[in-house]
């Protein structure tokens, strides 16, 4: 019988391949068992490889396989799988083995010649940026991102700014003038944070504010990275990075520039775009530029944030009065500025301006009267009368009037119809979306 064995080899196939590899020569199915149990580390059950199937050929030089028909070898083979699989199991719970890591934007050619110090930027402003979950009645309502913008050392307590539709349980219109929003600030909140274990701690809210789309959560935290600084000079055109953290706590890269554009008839005038979409998961978290100051907050989906000159009055109203009051000057603005050449220099010719149309960074205009206003004791639901510069098409000319707006910490809603404003000796109509119908 051992004769008849003569010349015959094994030629175990790599998995994934189509051509065989040559192995020890074998004499007898006994002796297979035996290599095989001695050369297990370098050929057959090396830790990161799949192991070989037992077969042998008809004839020296022949490339017809045959596998070997004995139980105790496919036993043996069975129990070589096992232990791979379960090899590969104990590996892949290393993170630095994990195949779930998603690839970031940080491969961009485009990236290159800074990559090296962006990286050190990014990897350096991720260890304030957390996740959040919220829950209604031990559902899931949402997850976002945020960042931490405070710790008291002695009390041990971060400050977490993130986006308010954390807790937003009814997202109903895309326009965000109707108001039909619903929040739930009675939400079970919990903060995802950085450390080994990926510890949850709850996360009890302070504030919250619809018109800005803001949040402000406090979290308790043993110790806590350096806190970015702020930086309020944003311009279009301007090199950006968003960070957040997806559903697993895995950082989450944006790159882009900031857009060359204003809001729409549906969004509030404060915002400011990415040129590239934020998911939900991504909502919260901060726009850096490339010294890791931050420029803004991601706080909608899509392109759109608001940014850090709006951020800072916003903190600063809140930690003066414990709300963030606005004037509700009950209309939608567009700025000049955004608009193509061509179009301002039509407005140029026929109406003789060139600017105007919106006051420069209206939203810290309107909250700048507003503390000047309340410094003198009055309140939420008082009124100011500020002077506008108005250009009447009627006549060709510029006048100032005197408007008396509201004071709340609400947020401005504008219902659909026609709105009418009187002025002097002009009337305008305007439609639900602020288009100046009729002069």
């Amino acid at each position: 019988m051992a004769s008849s064995q003569q010349g015959e080899r094994k030629i175990p196939l790599e998995r994934g391949t189509s051509e065989p590899v040559e192995a020890a020569a074998a004499t007898s199915p006994g002796a297979w068992h035996a290599s095989s149990s001695m050369e297990a580390s370098s050929v057959v059950s090396s830790p990161m490889r799949w192991p070989s199937v037992p077969v042998i050929t008809k004839r020296p030089g022949c490339q017809i396989l045959e596998r070997f028909n004995d139980s105790a070898m496919e036993d043996a083979y069975e129990d070589l799988k096992m232990k791979y699989r379960a090899k590969r199991e104990r590996q892949l719970k290393l993170v630095t083995l994990d195949p779930h890591v998603p690839r970031s934007c940080m491969g961009n050619q485009n990236l290159l010649p800074v990559r090296d110090s962006s990286t050190k930027t990014i990897l350096e402003g991720a260890k304030v940026v957390i996740s959040l979950s919220s829950y209604v009645d031990g559902t899931l309502m949402a997850r976002s991102s945020g960042f931490f913008i405070n710790w008291d050392e002695e009390s041990k307590v971060c400050t977490v700014l993130t986006s308010a539709r954390l807790i937003c349980s009814k997202y109903s219109s895309m326009d965000q003038w109707l108001g039909s929003d619903e929040y739930s600030p009675d939400a079970t909140v919990y903060a995802h944070l950085l450390d080994k274990d990926e510890t949850t701690v709850p996360a009890a809210l302070l504030h919250y504010d619809r018109h800005f789309n803001i949040a402000l959560f406090k979290v308790d935290v043993d110790s806590c990275a350096k806190i970015p600084s702020f930086s309020s000079e944003v311009t279009c055109g301007q090199d950006i990075f968003a960070l957040g953290r997806d559903d697993y706590l895995n950082l989450t890269i944006n790159h882009g520039r900031v857009q060359f554009k204003g809001p729409s008839m549906f969004e509030r005038h404060y915002y400011m775009y990415t040129g590239f979409m934020t998911g939900q998961s991504g909502i919260g978290g901060p726009i850096i530029n490339f010294n890791g100051q931050v420029l803004g907050m991601t706080n909608v989906l899509g392109m759109g944030f608001i940014p850090s000159s709006v951020i800072l009055h916003c903190l600063d109203m809140w930690k003066k009065f414990g709300y963030i009051p606005r004037l509700h000057i009950g209309m939608k603005l567009s700025a000049m500025k955004f608009l193509d050449p061509i179009h301002v220099e039509k407005i140029s010719r026929k109406c003789n301006i060139d600017s105007g149309l919106i006051v420069k960074e209206l939203e810290i205009e309107l909250m700048q009267i507003c503390e000047d206003h309340l410094d003198k004791g009055r309140g939420i639901g008082s009124s100011v009368d500020i002077q506008v510069g108005i250009f009447r098409m009627c006549k060709g000319s510029t006048c100032t009037i005197s408007l008396r707006l509201n004071i709340s910490n609400d947020v401005e809603v504008f219902a659909r119809g026609k709105y009418i404003f009187s002025a002097r000796d002009c009337t305008w109509v305007f439609d639900d979306v602020g288009t100046d119908l009729q002069s």
